[in-house]
């Protein structure tokens, strides 16, 4: 009965869309992340018929219209996910409908993964069967910048691998209570500088505990804590890293028990300026190996990691009170205890808040052996003729604020404590009196004299981490959106056919943005729909203020000369903005073959696209689409979503040459923007493609405000990077003129700095935009192909910067 219900079905409606739809509401929770060239057998027909049964009921009781309401609490449960072919749909799909308090269960196996994942959900854990059972592959990683990318507070990860990412193995941002317990992260083909920069990487997180994990292998840092308060890192192994474990711009860490061997360096605790968090400290390292980190630096050249000398036991690089006590730190060849200046980097500091000088450091207690027989580095080559070999085992730049000096002495509160056995070798090289005069005069000499370090300093108190706090029995709003979203762009009416072509619904108004975010040279058609009765609001930086019930949408297509309901035109995804009374939700819906409808595809995916461009040469591309989690990477701003196009200044220009207006000129006029100054008070955003818009550094910096400043602003998910392209920012240094990377990793592609002046070749942002490889290319999210355009406008723009610039572009 069901099979013949079905096979009339089909001779109504088109049977690919709508069976692949039902198929998804039965047999995966309403979740499409199914193969589209998979084949229909007859009970998958049957499954197909009973499936519409139930899509015709939930889409006749559902009004989308009207805002969802949390209906109260989904008890957390257990999701066990099996290895398989389709074992990262799953994974991802189990991932974005999370509620608090769910556990992901990954089985024994080798799981194969070609796209990030992304963890938004708050109180998860994702746990496997053991650090060597439960393999995450991301050997052939196509898309994303991580393995694993978490926002959500509450995260636990334990028992499993994560081997062969092309960017940071797990990063965890911006949460509060972050575990990893028995993981393994590695690069299995060897330490190379295109491995990923971090292996367990939590930045600007809380209360974390790093217990029990293995780190091979990264290209900067195995164990790396960044911009974050109150850390513990125990019991862990790092080996064949850059640098084994990095404590960095950090507030309250301890770090204990852990074995780090044949790395560049062993533990590095160290402070750079630009980032969010100044001025770390009160970080304690004791009872840990550190043990032959000897290994050759393999780190990109452009990174401070880069410059780490191959033989470092520990380094202290300007953070203050730390205190290094109780280790067993032995043969390292260049030293077992380095302590500098971030001045010896020779990097320009643009940060006025930042302290590039090691203070109030205490070394006492340790078992410090061998070494120093190869000193290596900057440093290691220009001080060994004079410091001599064996290099020592402790050794301090001696650059020191003199600002601070008291009679020539540092106060007792700011000065560093040395106290270590007879043995132990020490050398302060007085780098800030270093020259070739004061050589050849008698006024340098190398201290080797520990004493002059005697004394005590009061020792850094324990960290105390908290318990983790409970999940809410309420549920995020996000859950309820993403489980009652419609499973067809149909059913949200934002098309009619007219002329047998898909064209916007009467009730929507289309619209168009001065300067647009690429998209793979996607054609790309906007409108939106507002309720009935209702006003946008006006707003001078940001989006507009959208009411409550509005739904903007945006189709990507590529050309095509097929004869169907887009006619010259391929459609690939739509993607859906719909405002709740809670805020903002982003999801996509990918076409079917037919054109004639899309599905709902939380998961996301990719099609395989080819087409013909404007001079008939045939271009393919592997088209990705975001998961719905991924949409929060380049939306979030301050955790929250936000649209990125619709602002006042990108949307005031007119539609078409005719118009006599501009789009917001009619709006005001037709009574659906309430608040706007008058059209001539409008902010703009120049046309980055049209000459007679703006000078070449207006239309530069609007293209990188509508391309990267979503993510590189003082709160959206690239914060860290302390990079901020908004065109509001007028400072060069914080847009990146002669600014050092933090954590680009082989993003740097081996240069110093973001944007050197005049030098377009040297500066990081134009590797970057022109790069093909996954793990350095920008932006690192629905981008295969570089744009030909929009890089010749940036690379003109840094070729016309001269060295000391102060345009820092206006709207």
């Amino acid at each position: 009965m069901l099979v013949a219900l079905a096979k009339k079905i089909t001779r109504e409606l088109r049977w690919r869309s709508l069976f692949l739809r039902a198929i998804c509401i039965v047999k995966h929770g309403g979740d499409c992340y199914i193969d589209t060239t998979m084949k229909l057998s007859k009970p998958t027909i049957a499954h197909a018929a009973l499936g519409y049964l139930v899509l015709a009921a939930t889409c006749l009781a559902q009004d989308i219209s009207t805002p969802l309401k949390n209906t109260g609490a989904l008890n957390p449960s257990v999701v066990t996910i099996q290895p398989g072919n389709d074992a990262q749909h799953r994974l991802q799909s189990a991932l974005i409908l999370a509620v608090p308090g769910d556990v992901i269960q990954l089985e024994e196996g080798v799981y194969h993964f070609d796209t990030e994942l992304n963890v938004t959900c708050s109180h998860l854990t994702i746990q496997g069967a053991g650090r060597d059972k439960t393999i995450l592959s991301f050997k052939n990683q196509l898309a994303g910048a991580s393995g694993i990318l978490g926002t959500g507070s509450g995260f636990v990860i334990q028992d499993l691998a994560v081997e062969d990412t092309s960017g940071n193995a797990i990063k965890i941002l911006g949460a509060r209570d972050v575990t990893f317990r028995r993981v393994r992260t590695e690069w299995t083909d060897g330490p190379k500088p295109t491995n990923g920069a971090y292996g367990l990487y939590p930045v600007e997180c809380k209360n974390v505990l790093i217990e029990d994990c293995i780190a091979i292998g990264a290209s900067d840092a195995g164990i790396y804590v960044g911009q974050s308060q109150d850390i513990v890192v125990r019991g862990c192994r790092a080996e064949k890293n850059v640098a084994g474990i990095e404590i960095e711009n950090s507030l309250r860490a301890d770090v204990y028990e852990n074995i780090a061997t044949d790395n560049t360096g062993g533990i590095l605790v160290f402070d750079l300026p630009d980032l969010t968090l100044k001025n770390g400290g009160d970080v304690r390292i004791f009872k840990n190996q550190v043990i032959k980190n000897n290994h050759k630096n393999f780190a990109q050249p452009g990174a401070i990691v880069g410059e780490v000398p191959p033989g470092t036991g520990m380094m202290l690089l300007a953070t203050d009170r730390v205190e290094i006590f109780d280790n067993d730190i032995e043969d390292n060849q260049t030293s077992n205890i380095v302590i500098v200046s971030y001045l010896v980097t020779e990097r320009k500091i643009n940060d006025p808040n930042y302290d590039p000088y090691p203070e109030s450091f205490s070394i006492h207690s340790n078992r410090i052996r061998g070494g120093g027989q190869k000193p290596s580095g900057k440093i290691g080559k220009l001080l060994a003729p004079i410091v001599g070999v064996p290099f020592p085992h402790i050794f301090y730049d001696g650059i020191v604020d003199a600002k601070k000096l008291v009679d020539g002495k540092m106060p007792n509160e700011l000065r560093g404590s040395i106290r270590e056995a007879a043995t132990t070798t020490f050398a302060n090289v007085h780098l800030d009196n270093f020259s070739p005069a004061n050589m050849l005069t008698g006024k340098y000499a190398v201290e080797r004299d520990m004493k002059v370090f005697d004394g005590d300093l009061p020792p850094i108190a324990p960290v105390e981490l908290k318990p983790h706090a409970p999940p809410s029995s309420e549920v995020d709003p996000i859950v309820l959106v993403y489980r009652n979203a419609p499973r067809s762009l149909s059913d949200w009416k934002l098309l009619e056919v007219r002329d047998s072509r898909w064209v916007p619904a009467s009730d929507t108004t289309p619209y168009e943005l001065n300067t647009h975010l690429y998209s793979d040279d996607t054609i790309k058609h906007r409108w939106f729909r507002v309720p009935e009765g209702t006003k946008i609001q006006w707003t001078e930086n940001g989006p507009l203020e959208f009411p409550v019930g509005t739904v903007i949408a945006k189709t990507f297509a590529y050309p095509d000369d097929s004869t169907d309901m887009t006619p010259g035109e391929r459609y690939l995804e739509t993607r859906i903005e719909f405002r709740q009374e809670s805020g903002w939700y982003g999801y996509s819906y990918v076409w079917n073959e037919e054109q004639t409808d899309a599905e709902l595809r939380l998961g996301g995916g990719r099609v395989e696209a080819s087409w013909k461009d404007a001079s008939g040469n045939l271009q393919t591309n592997r088209y990705e689409i975001p998961n719905a989690n991924q949409c929060l990477t380049c939306h979030s701003q301050n955790n929250r979503y936000e649209p990125l196009g619709p602002t006042a200044g990108n949307l005031n220009r007119k539609r078409h040459s005719g118009d006599m207006s501009t789009q917001l000129a009619q709006w005001m006029a037709a009574e659906m923007l309430a608040g706007a100054p008058e059209p001539k008070q409008h902010p703009i955003v120049p046309q980055f493609d049209d000459p007679s818009a703006g000078s070449l550094d207006q239309r530069a910096r609007a293209w990188l405000e509508v391309n990267c400043a979503h993510c590189h602003n003082p709160i959206g998910s690239a914060r860290t990077s302390g990079l901020d392209l908004r065109m509001e920012q007028t400072d060069p240094a914080k847009w990146g003129v002669m600014k050092s990377p933090v954590a680009a990793g082989k993003g740097s592609g081996g240069r110093r700095f973001d944007i050197v002046p005049g030098k377009p070749d040297e500066s990081i942002l134009m590797y970057r935009l022109e790069s093909d490889d996954v793990g350095a290319r920008m932006p690192n999210l629905a981008r295969n192909r570089s744009y030909d355009l929009g890089n010749t406008l940036i690379r003109d723009w840094i070729a016309s910067l001269d060295q000391a610039p102060t345009s820092g572009g206006s709207k």
